[in-house]
């Protein structure tokens, strides 16, 4: 006979993981909302009480992160494969830049909850070990400057996309920036990068 495995232990992690859940969910929505929303509130849609949501984030910053989080591992790292998928030219990392800013702008009371969305979004994407390669591809084949360092990439999308004013931009004036900011990338038109113990040297 087969033990059962389904402990008070194994409950409680369920139970832990099913609020959490349910937290994340009625965060994002409240935070779509227009107007300021309370954790309090957001505990009651979520039905739990306030001292759960306190037990598991601490405070708003720490939950519209975890938000956030979610938010990337289910929209962005799609995104992240289809790129991965292409020929990695300018034009294919322009079209990331754009839905990435889509997305933040959906999203924008979350992103408002975070103090600093560059790093949030920087630190996801240089998680991705397939847009590392994808970039070393990319170099390797003319399509991106050789002297890019692999987190580069990540860092560059990351700021180009929090940049302030970029959210409240029309589709037209966002795609001519985005392009003008990735320029950078551009290996027909590109100087040699200066190093970083030239740039700390400097300070």
């Amino acid at each position: 006979m087969l033990s059962d495995t389904t402990g008070p232990l194994q409950a409680l992690r369920a139970d832990a993981a099913s609020s959490i859940g349910r937290i994340l969910a009625a965060a994002r929505e409240a935070l779509r909302r227009p107007g300021s929303t309370t954790l309090n509130l957001i505990a009651k849609e979520a039905g739990v009480g306030i001292a759960t949501l306190y037990r598991h984030f601490p405070n708003r910053e720490k939950l519209a992160e975890a938000v956030m989080e979610r938010v990337f591992v289910e929209e962005v790292r799609p995104l992240l494969t289809e790129f991965c998928a292409s020929d990695a030219s300018r034009d294919d990392l322009l079209s990331v830049a754009e839905r990435l800013v889509d997305l933040l702008e959906r999203e924008r009371g979350v992103v408002e909850s975070i103090g600093n969305i560059a790093s949030v979004t920087s630190e996801f994407l240089a998680r991705d070990e397939e847009l590392r390669d994808t970039i070393a591809r990319a170099q390797a084949a003319g399509n991106l400057r050789p002297d890019l360092d692999p987190d580069d990439v990540p860092a560059l999308l990351a700021m180009v996309t929090a940049v302030p004013g970029l959210l409240d931009t029309d589709q037209g004036t966002r795609r001519r920036y985005l392009s003008l900011l990735l320029d950078g990338l551009n290996p027909t038109r590109a100087q040699e990068l200066p190093g970083r113990r030239a740039v700390e040297a400097r300070r």
